[in-house]
């Protein structure tokens, strides 16, 4: 099983293309359910099932083992079309606890965006946030950014491609954000490389340190009662978009949703917002 689940992963890597994070999530799923898969000479639904209830009871969320089984259902489907399996295995989904997503205040977004750092780490952490907030693209996107490859100052648009699928859309900013982004790159330019966010000389910033740096942002900020996170902010971003008018199909291509399902959750986790407000406020 192990053999056939590396070539699994080879043929989606290198002829499906799919992204490293992609593959990062096959490698997870194989490590959360290997009791269950290894030397097996298919993949069976009880054992999986049998898993799934182990995890469950080791304290994982229903979204994180929705999430590997995912791919083990992935998996499964390849070893049918591949014909190393006579059956069509198919790992039901839990049910899961759609909860109201976590967004910034307009008072924490104030401070955010009013915030003047000195430093070129302040600067760079602060125009990252901002970045985020007016556009709802994913940090790993923002992080990809080459300044003349996808930024367009004139027309006020961002390419991206490092999104999920690695589709090119070209996503509308700010006028704000224009400013913002020129005068970074007036003062701030690496050796080597045309990254906007960069780290040493030039070498594209990690993911870890943009967040550790986002976080103390916060904190000196006083930014508390929320998670401070780079998804918090696309969710932020998202639940605005809606707020104040936007539909539902730009938004998911704003935010480079493959399915309209998964857009279709900020709608209605607005509503239940709005309702837990009504309720809170208006008590009789």
């Amino acid at each position: 099983m192990e053999v056939l689940y590396e070539q699994f992963i080879r043929e989606r890597q290198y002829l499906l293309n799919v992204s490293e994070k992609t593959v990062g999530a096959y490698r997870w799923a194989w490590r959360a359910f290997e009791p269950a898969l290894k030397g097996k000479p298919t993949v069976s639904k009880a054992e999986v099932l049998l898993r799934v209830a182990q995890l469950r009871e080791e304290g994982l969320s229903a979204v994180t083992v929705n999430t590997y089984t995912r791919s083990v259902n992935a998996f499964a489907n390849w070893m049918f079309k591949e014909g190393h399996s006579q059956t069509l295995t198919k790992i039901p989904r839990l049910k899961e606890e759609h909860k109201v997503l976590q967004t910034f205040s307009d008072a924490h977004i104030e401070r955010l965006v009013s915030f003047r750092g000195k430093s070129f780490g302040e600067q760079r952490t602060h125009l990252l946030a901002c970045m985020i907030l007016d556009t709802g693209v994913r940090v790993d996107e923002a992080l990809s950014v080459e300044r003349s490859r996808d930024i367009n100052l004139d027309e006020l648009l961002l390419k991206f491609r490092n999104g999920k699928g690695r589709k090119e859309r070209h996503i509308p900013f700010s006028m704000q954000m224009r400013k913002l982004m020129f005068r970074f790159m007036q003062q701030w330019m690496p050796t080597y490389g045309d990254r906007l966010f960069y780290s040493g000389q030039g070498d594209k910033l990690i993911q870890r340190n943009a967040l550790r740096d986002f976080k103390a942002l916060c904190k000196q900020l006083s930014i508390t009662g929320v998670r401070c996170s780079f998804h918090t902010m696309r969710h932020s971003f998202a639940v605005a978009y809606l707020r104040n008018g936007g539909d539902v199909f730009r938004l998911q291509r704003i935010l480079g949703h493959n399915k309209l399902d998964m857009t279709r959750r900020y709608v209605n986790l607005q509503t239940e917002d709005l309702q837990a407000v009504h309720q809170r406020l208006f008590v009789v």
